[in-house]
């Protein structure tokens, strides 16, 4: 039944076509000939005409599941090769396959006890091995072999090559046991022995994937989302009091990017790309006024005039010094823009029908890093950013100041530690950090202290959630001057200062909370639904007019060539403002 279903939803996948009764077999032929040419993509549209007329050859599903395997999707070649795992003859074929995918699936680490994916390449292959006698049974015997090798778990290496060579002392792979089973016994190992030949996945995937748009090294993706966002501030009240005032945000979300990379030369990688991303806000006046009146079009609460864009380029280097340490960067240039002027329908009103210019930004993060007992990272960071805001130019800003006009150098910067647990499928971050903010406004300068931690865990297969918790502290350099009291929610009873009394000088110093939840689902290897909830809290407890807390939930939906995993460190770029504030 459940194979009926699969040859089903092929049936919706591809066009049905007049067959004649010998077509069918000349389709499992062609695809033959084209996997043995190796032209994976070719027999791949072959085997899956055959199957939609011939559900229950279950050896063309096996030939199918490894020509995806071979096209850099083991994923989606170890699910053709479960559904007929019970079905097909061609069991050993079946069980090796399974287990090259484990392998292909697995973490990048060799220790077989701490990964779930490479115990389940070893069950496979063991399944192969002991229980057929063919080449595919052969091929496994090797591969576990070579698997345990390099686990170096040295008596079940030495039992699985010497298992080979009894069996199959004149097969291809006679000559590589026979040097492994030497060092063994002569006590020294040979580091990451590559085993039966396999494909690049990577390359397979650019060459073969049919939502590939190269065959050099690059990667994309689309996104679509809602945002709803609550923020709660403090506003001025007559008497000198301040109350809460909350403003809703809601907004559609819309991002694509485009980029080459990696490109690999030796020791030194670099990635480059493009993003663009769309903010169409709205807010709960604009929706309450559609409310009113739906049909007509003009008072549509998500309207171009609040559509804002961001455009942004960016490049990532980085180079291995002796496996030991690492140096690199990343650079960006944004500029952001609300409103249009064409391609997007434009408002009625001819005052808003344009474009404005709100900020260009830039940065630049230079680090060193090491990496060390396999799955430790610990890097110092350098953060340099420049933000030219069109909107407010007082509000202009820069985390830096080299001293060249005269003032006092300024650097911000920042030191992260990664740790991986493999066997829990559990990453943690630490990072500790000190940034200063220079503003055309002296008077809205401030260092920033604080730390974060983050992790990230795979509670179910393919469900992740990312949680991050963060704390900061806010120095401003110069203090509010104030005539009576420093504290807000100051009456009358206050006492006022001498006529000619200089003003008080009030020091202004800020604390934050962050705290981030994410739960997705990886519905694939290219594509990810998730869920964002995120509430950042500014307090004072003393000037209580700089408060401020807000609330973000936000849907999202992406898709991402050659995976979501690789892309989303590109797409979450957009996030590095989350320790960034408005002026105020």
């Amino acid at each position: 039944m459940r194979l009926l279903i699969i040859a089903c939803l092929g049936c919706t996948l591809l066009p049905r076509v007049a067959l004649s009764a010998d077509a069918v077999p000349h389709y499992a032929v062609q695809g033959r000939t084209k996997f043995t040419q190796q032209k994976y993509d070719e027999a791949i549209d072959l085997l899956r005409k055959h199957l939609i007329q011939t559900p229950r050859d279950y050896a063309i599903w096996n030939l199918l599941a490894a020509a995806y395997y071979y096209t850099g999707q083991p994923r989606k070649a170890l699910r053709y090769l479960k559904h007929v795992e019970r079905l097909t003859t061609e069991k050993s074929y079946n069980y090796f396959y399974q287990g090259l995918c484990y392998e292909a699936i697995s973490p990048a680490t060799l220790d077989v006890s701490t990964s779930e994916e490479l115990a389940k390449a070893r069950e496979y292959f063991t399944f192969a091995a002991q229980r057929y006698s063919d080449e595919y049974a052969a091929r496994a015997a090797y591969e576990i072999g070579v698997l345990e090798y390099n686990a170096k778990n040295k008596p079940r290496a030495q039992f699985w090559l010497s298992f080979y060579m009894q069996h199959y002392p004149h097969g291809v792979y006679g000559m590589p046991a026979s040097r492994l089973l030497q060092s063994l016994k002569d006590g020294y190992w040979f580091e990451h022995v590559a085993g039966t030949k396999k494909p690049d996945m990577e390359d397979a995937l650019f060459r073969y994937n049919p939502i590939s748009l190269s065959p050099t090294p690059h990667y994309w993706f689309v996104q679509g989302g809602f945002q709803g966002l609550i923020d709660n501030v403090q506003e001025p009240k007559p008497a000198g009091k301040v109350e809460a005032t909350q403003n809703n945000d809601f907004a559609i979300l819309a991002n694509a990017g485009l980029g080459i990379g990696p490109w690999r030369q030796e020791d030194t990688t670099f990635f480059a790309g493009y993003t663009y991303r769309q903010i169409w806000h709205t807010d709960t006046d604009r929706i309450t006024e559609y409310e009113s009146a739906p049909s007509k079009f003009a008072y549509f609460p998500f309207r171009v005039d609040q559509l804002e864009r961001k455009h942004q380029f960016y490049g990532d280097f980085r180079r291995d010094v002796s496996g030991l340490f690492y140096f690199g960067a990343f650079g960006r240039y944004e500029f952001n823009r609300i409103g249009a002027d064409q391609y997007f329908p434009s408002p009625e009103i001819k005052e808003l029908q344009k474009s404005l210019k709100i900020a260009d930004t830039q940065l630049l993060i230079p680090w060193i890093g090491t990496s060390y007992l396999d799955h430790y990272r610990t890097l110092f960071y350098l953060y340099m950013r420049k933000e030219i805001n069109f909107e407010t130019p007082g509000f202009s800003n820069k985390s830096y100041d080299f001293g060249l006009s005269g003032g006092t150098p300024v650097a911000s910067f920042g030191i992260s530690h990664a740790m991986d647990f493999p066997q829990l499928n559990l990453g943690v971050d630490l990072e500790l950090f000190q940034y200063e903010f220079i503003y055309n406004d002296n008077w809205l300068d401030y260092k920033r202290q604080g730390l974060f931690v983050s992790t990230e865990v795979e509670f179910l297969p393919r469900w992740y959630f990312n949680g991050i918790a963060g704390y900061y502290r806010d120095q401003y350099e110069l203090p509010r001057l104030k005539s009576t009291s420093c504290s807000s929610n100051h009456g009358e009873s206050d006492s006022a200062t001498a006529p000619n009394a200089p003003p008080l000088q009030c020091p202004r110093v800020d604390s934050g909370l962050l705290f981030e939840a994410i739960v997705y689902w990886n519905y694939s290897q290219f594509q990810r639904y998730q869920v964002l909830f995120q509430y950042v809290e500014n307090t004072n407890p003393t000037q209580k007019e700089f408060q401020e807390n807000k609330m973000t939930v936000q849907l999202m939906y992406t898709m991402a060539f050659p995976s979501v995993k690789r892309v989303a460190r590109f797409i979450d770029r957009f996030a590095d403002t989350a320790f960034t504030k408005v002026a105020q």
